[in-house]
């Protein structure tokens, strides 16, 4: 009995990562003078990690303060997070106004949440992010939007500021 129900746990792991899709991601920075520092993308159900009433959690916060993905993705979990850096900035990793970056995300996730801080030359604590669905669908373009986290001000409230800080196209491979 233990051996079947094994057997059955073990089916239903390997077909689940049957299910997983390849995609290509690329996101082109639209800011006119302001860098993305690393672009998290993960399934939109990870959203608790990200986001917490009106402001971020901790690990989305440190994230969109310093550019460090790593609270955000030990928070996740590594397989289940890509992070797509540019070449720019003095640590190499930005990137530059027009430019664009791509790299692959492996997921069985139907929407993705793509989130990158817009490094702090200017501001010093805003973000651009979006949920893409990408059920069912070869290709999907999308807008990444502008957003203040109010942590500067004192009144750490997420409030979005505009559309098209950058856009992203997700290719399915």
């Amino acid at each position: 009995m233990n051996k079947v129900l094994i057997a059955a746990v073990l089916a239903a792991v390997s077909s689940s990562a049957a299910l997983a899709d390849t995609f290509s991601i690329t996101v082109t920075n639209n800011l006119s003078d302001e860098l993305l520092a690393p672009i998290v993308v993960t399934s939109a159900e990870n959203d608790a990690h990200f986001f917490e009433g009106n402001y971020v959690t901790k690990a989305a916060e440190t994230q969109i303060l310093t550019g460090d993905p790593g609270e955000i993705v030990m928070a996740i979990g590594e397989s289940d997070v890509a992070v797509g850096h540019g070449n720019d900035g003095p640590p190499g990793v930005l990137l530059s106004a027009g430019d664009s970056v791509t790299f692959e995300f492996e997921t069985n996730a139907t929407a993705l949440r793509i989130l990158a801080m817009v490094a702090p030359t200017m501001v010093p604590d805003n973000y651009v992010s979006n949920v893409v669905d990408i059920h069912a669908t070869q290709r999907v373009e999308a807008t990444l939007n502008r957003f203040d986290i109010g942590h500067d001000e004192g009144t750490k409230l997420n409030t979005m500021l505009a559309n098209g800080g950058a856009t992203v196209v997700i290719v399915r491979q």
